[in-house]
């Protein structure tokens, strides 16, 4: 699943492809961001009283019952074929769903994309609309409530069975909502799924697309327009040369999107991604 994602959108977009009757409530200019990771603010879409609100979150989920995060693994992603089973997801799902905005987002692949490969080096490839669209990630969320009455929205993206040529680099891809589904998916005045659930297993029928790009996207501190451009022909062996610094950073910061969402069988129950990074709020 990804660990990274790219929001460099207008307003005026968000407006057209998220507002309510034409508003969008709280939307205040953003700058363009190509490098979002897990533990950074988000933006999300949730709705209340029949009206979309903009509300920046803390990407990485915890549940209401967490102490300390600091004893809580990293979840930035849930699986959605067991999301209403895990209890530290069952009550988000059914009353606090969300979507996250996104101009694209990051998958990495152990393969390069001239059918050579490196054990040492993950490809990044950017995926996006072809029609050069928002997309709305599915999202659940939940309020955190620390020991001095301090309150922290969190989030996480929901995934399932990658599909097209997505399949082709990741198991894994985010739950994109579409368009026409959007009012059914952020209602939940009503707490029973039966309406929303098929939203979870719906096929993604837009077209994406997907191109390889430079290592550079596995440093956090990179984040401008570059980072999304399609790595030249001829240069893929090159890049997967990553300079021993770089790998060295790819395995310390990188939230690598896993082919494989790990079950905690202890008392957090809860599906995290492949690294399994302590959080230090913000």
């Amino acid at each position: 699943m990804s660990g990274r994602i790219v929001l460099a959108a207008e307003n005026d977009d968000l407006l057209r492809a998220f507002g309510s009757d034409g508003q969008l409530s709280s939307l205040h200019p953003m700058p363009p961001r190509y490098n979002i990771a897990p533990t950074q603010p988000v933006l999300t879409i949730v709705k209340e009283r029949g009206v979309n609100l903009v509300r920046l979150m803390r990407w990485g989920f915890l549940p209401e019952w967490v102490k300390d995060p600091k004893d809580y693994a990293l979840v930035n992603s849930a699986r959605s074929e067991t999301v209403e089973e895990k209890p530290s997801f069952r009550n988000a799902i059914r009353r606090r769903r969300c979507v996250i905005p996104v101009s694209g987002f990051y998958e990495w692949s152990g393969s390069c994309p001239n059918g050579g490969s490196n054990r040492a080096y993950k490809q990044p490839y950017y995926i996006a609309s072809a029609e050069g669209k928002i997309m709305a990630l599915a999202g659940i969320w939940e309020t955190w409530m620390g020991p001095y009455g301090e309150e922290v929205d969190t989030t996480a993206i929901l995934t399932n069975k990658a599909q097209g040529a997505m399949a082709d680099i990741s198991g894994r891809m985010p739950v994109l909502i579409e368009p026409q589904d959007l009012d059914l998916w952020l209602d939940t005045s009503s707490d029973l799924m039966k309406d929303a659930r098929p939203l979870l297993r719906r096929p993604y029928l837009r077209p994406l697309k997907i191109h390889p790009v430079s290592s550079k996207v596995n440093s956090v501190g990179n984040d401008d327009a570059s980072l999304i451009e399609p790595l030249a022909a001829g240069r893929s062996e090159q890049d997967a040369r990553a300079t021993e610094n770089d790998l060295v950073e790819t395995r310390v910061d990188q939230v690598r999107p896993s082919t494989q969402d790990l079950d905690l069988n202890a008392d957090q129950n809860a599906d995290i991604s492949e690294t399994s990074t302590q959080l230090t709020l913000l």
